[in-house]
């Protein structure tokens, strides 16, 4: 017997659905979520945080070329792979060999929990 699986409407929602909207869905490892914006800043953007998004962006569009590269990708895995050994051990120890030991990853704790967004931490270290 085959087992139906139907694609719900809002499988794959992302965004705002108006752009004065306060609700915003996402996609985060796998699973849709829905968060409120509460007080959004609506001034003008200072020099630095300017700055701050385009290396970003920059960071973004590098990332999507080096996984578009197979070499490059596995290269990657590799490091994400040893990156989580060393972390579920110690986080702060892998977040410090990985990022250095002044980096918002090292000083917060912070696990990156997709390839992606490791490889877009690796990138913005070596920018800066």
């Amino acid at each position: 017997m085959a087992r139906v699986v139907p694609a719900s409407p809002f499988e794959s929602m992302s965004g705002k659905l108006h752009r004065n909207e306060r609700i915003v869905m996402r996609t985060r490892n796998g699973r849709m979520h829905a968060y409120a914006i509460q007080h959004p800043y609506e001034g003008p953007l200072a020099e630095s945080r300017k700055k701050a998004i385009s290396a970003f962006a920059e960071a973004v569009k590098q990332c999507k070329v080096e996984m578009s590269d197979p070499a490059r990708l596995a290269y990657w895995q590799e490091q994400y792979a040893e990156y989580k050994k060393l972390a579920n051990k110690s986080l702060s120890r892998a977040n410090r060999r990985f990022f250095g030991d002044n980096s918002t990853a090292a000083t917060q704790d912070k696990f990156y929990s997709t390839l992606r967004g490791f490889i877009i931490a690796q990138l913005r270290k070596t920018t800066e």
